[in-house]
């Protein structure tokens, strides 16, 4: 038989729950890991602030994404890397997610500075690195031509463009 007091309990320990859940925030989200689906991500472009679809993007084709922001100085030299390395292997598709804290007219300025020929997207709340495990710039992830995600790298030195390449070859079917 259940009593007032039990009942009171229960309440007090639901109202707990609750004061704890608003406390923490939301639960972490699960980083997804190579070999898996990439995430859905629809992101503005920087330029035009018309929506693109990262899915349909890299339908069939191996992807890049790299995490940058204009301020940092290894994130130019991955995206230059990124650049040269699609020189050499037209079909490689690239997006660029800035995760710059202002406007994204700055960054359309900077992709146009530096001739990048891929589209740069605007991700100013730091939303999508966390769908992969990452919380700092540059990041990378290359994208299979199934869809899946063939690789996540944190950082860049130079010299990564050689392993990188490497992995562009393996997941083209070139090597």
């Amino acid at each position: 038989m259940t009593t007032m007091r039990d009942s009171g309990f229960g309440i007090s320990l639901l109202l707990s729950a609750f004061a704890a859940a608003l406390l923490l925030g939301p639960a972490p989200v699960q980083a997804a890991a190579e070999g898996e689906p990439l995430p859905a991500i629809t992101l503005p472009d920087a330029a035009t602030e018309k929506p693109v679809d990262l899915g349909a993007h890299f339908q069939g084709s191996v992807g890049a994404i790299s995490y940058m922001q204009t301020s940092c100085a290894a994130c130019r030299q991955e995206l230059l890397a990124l650049k040269d390395l699609r020189g050499k292997y037209p079909e490689l598709k690239v997006v660029a997610i800035s995760v710059d804290s202002g406007n994204p007219a700055r960054v359309a300025r900077y992709r146009e500075h530096f001739g990048f020929d891929f589209p740069f997207v605007h991700d100013p709340d730091f939303k999508t690195p966390e769908l992969f495990g990452f919380s700092f710039t540059p990041a990378l992830v290359l994208v299979a031509k199934d869809g899946t995600i063939g690789l996540l790298k944190g950082g860049y030195r130079p010299g990564d463009e050689v392993e990188l390449e490497k992995k562009i070859l393996e997941l083209t079917g070139k090597q």
